[in-house]
């Protein structure tokens, strides 16, 4: 599948909180912004971005959506980055390449294969000794004093029915932007075709020593890197829709405590930046990681 590389590394760095900092942007918390020209993004020792380069930062997703394409986005060799509030770095990243053997820690930027538009950039966090700050308040108040800052959406599993080898999972998806998001549709484009994009539901005990994934049949677009409007349902801000999708697992989920998580997708690198905005919305780029805590008896 198109993102079995992220799904595998989400496994790895364990589960990310979906939880947002933005909802409460700290606007008592001092920004300096006096000194003009000073970057919001630094890549390597010398390409920088400034807020104008931007569009939309969102701030569920964390992805930056620029102004104006850069095909140098899809093979960057440098090593790090930063991002900057005034002329304060709040926090600083790797550039990491996907082919690698070895995983980040911290922020970090995927890079090579690249699986975003090049109009775009997603900074991931992998679990460390470091905070994660990317939706620090200093930037998500900053983000929005520039008019720049979208909240994108958040998923929840609501329920999680777990009989033998059968799952019955329903999911809410949220828009918290201020923009009509276009969102892909699993009843729409049928889930097989659903499942092209993510690999469904996986359950994790809580001793962290035992993944149990679901039995999956997808279906690839044709062509791979296709994709259709008909897939799509528009969320207005503040609506919700709710998801109702089965799985199967190879043998009996035995009793226990369990972590269950999910992954909500949406497209990604076929989307061209003349294509992004629609006449009914945008179109929402990403996957959101949803997590609920579950007891099977």
């Amino acid at each position: 599948m198109k993102k079995i590389l992220l799904i595998v590394s989400a496994i790895i760095f364990g589960l990310v909180s979906c939880e947002r900092s933005d909802s409460d942007p700290g606007s008592d918390v001092p920004i300096d912004d006096s000194h003009g020209a000073v970057p919001f993004l630094q890549i390597g020792d010398g390409i920088t971005f400034e807020y104008n380069d931007l569009a939309i930062y969102d701030s569920s997703t964390h992805i930056m959506y620029f102004k104006t394409t850069h095909p140098e986005f899809e093979k960057m060799k440098h090593p790090a980055f930063e991002v900057f509030i005034g002329s304060d770095t709040i926090y600083k990243g790797v550039i990491w390449p996907g082919y690698s053997s070895s995983m980040p820690v911290g922020a970090f930027i995927m890079s090579d294969p690249f699986f975003y538009p090049n109009y775009t950039l997603r900074i991931d966090y992998n679990k460390s000794s470091a905070p994660d700050l990317r939706n620090d308040p200093r930037i998500i108040q900053s983000l929005k004093d520039k008019g720049i800052l979208h909240s994108g959406l958040i998923v929840e599993i609501r329920s999680l029915e777990i009989s033998g080898t059968l799952a019955r999972l329903s999911i809410i998806v949220t828009n918290m932007d201020q923009s009509d998001l276009l969102i892909l549709d699993p009843d729409k484009m049928g889930h097989r075709l659903f499942h092209y994009f993510t690999n469904g539901l996986y359950l994790r005990d809580m001793t962290h020593t035992k993944f149990i994934s679901t039995v999956l049949e997808f279906q690839t677009p044709v062509p791979w890197n296709g994709w259709s409007k008909d897939w799509l349902t528009q969320l207005s801000p503040g609506a919700s829709k709710m998801f109702t999708v089965t799985y199967t697992f190879e043998e009996a989920v035995t009793p226990g405590s369990y972590s269950a998580w999910f992954v909500f997708p949406g497209l990604s690198s076929q989307v061209d930046l003349n294509e992004l905005i629609q006449t009914s919305g945008r179109i929402w780029l990403g996957d959101i990681t949803a997590v609920k805590n579950i007891t099977i008896r």
